[in-house]
């Protein structure tokens, strides 16, 4: 975008966003379609202990990221919720072994890699 034009854009958006204040209980996120991208560390190897470690990344459906979390440690079968600017949580459930899918559950419904 030309300089100009992004001045000009801010010009014509700055006094619509003053007039009125911010609502402090809006979402912070655009609605639609949200994605997260997860990270599996291997067990025992670089500094991972017995149990994956994980990395999320939660994106808003203009891919602005929303939340996240490193270094997850998840023990065998067990199930971690990660918060975010999302009003639910996106729970995380490992496997045993690298065969194993991981699952993912955000308000009701379920993935599996």
């Amino acid at each position: 975008m030309h300089p100009s034009s992004f001045l000009s854009a801010l010009a014509i958006l700055l006094p619509l966003a003053s007039a009125r204040p911010a609502d402090p209980l809006a979402p912070r996120f655009v609605g639609g379609s949200c994605a997260f991208h997860i990270t599996q560390h291997q067990k025992n190897e670089k500094g991972v202990g017995v149990d994956y470690q994980y990395d999320l990344r939660i994106f808003d459906s203009i891919q602005d990221q929303i939340g996240g979390v490193n270094g997850l440690t998840i023990p065998d079968v067990q199930t971690r919720s990660v918060n975010s600017q999302l009003p639910a949580t996106i729970d995380i459930t490992s496997g045993i072994t690298d065969a194993d899918p991981i699952t993912f559950s955000y308000a009701g419904q379920h993935w599996t890699t």
